[in-house]
């Protein structure tokens, strides 16, 4: 398999979990600041997502899905761990964003599109990470 394909797989996961995490944090967020900062980087990571898709199905290769029972199960550890209120909810963004980056990212020879975008990933990941900061006090 072709890095670039490897890379575009793995940064629909990371999108994937993204959106996943995303989506059970705005379920638990009463603070309207922190359901938009939510909302904006959903959109992010929706739009990063269907791009990695594009290049894959230019390359003539589909996505590998994470399970939907894992992502089940991750959204059910997040209600846990996410009490309703903005520290714990921001608490437990910034540990799980700072664990869906992509491996080997500055290792491989990338198509310069496949580069900009796991580029744009982790530039994502930063800006969410700081987005919660805020809320954690």
């Amino acid at each position: 398999m072709d890095h670039d394909v490897k890379m575009l797989q793995e940064l629909c996961q990371c999108a994937q979990w993204g959106q996943n995490d995303l989506r059970a944090a705005m379920k638990k967020a009463d603070d309207p600041a922190m359901r938009q900062a939510l909302s904006s980087q959903l959109r992010e990571y929706e739009a990063i997502h269907r791009q990695a898709q594009r290049l894959l199905a230019d390359r003539g290769c589909d996505e590998k899905k994470i399970s939907p029972l894992l992502l089940t199960l991750s959204r059910m550890d997040a209600g846990r761990k996410m009490a309703g209120d903005s520290p714990a909810i921001a608490k437990w963004m910034t540990e799980h964003h700072a664990r869906i980056l992509p491996q080997n990212r500055d290792t491989l020879p990338l198509d310069p599109k496949v580069s900009t975008l796991s580029n744009r990933l982790l530039q994502t990941e930063q800006e969410t990470i700081g987005q919660m900061r805020p809320f954690l006090s």
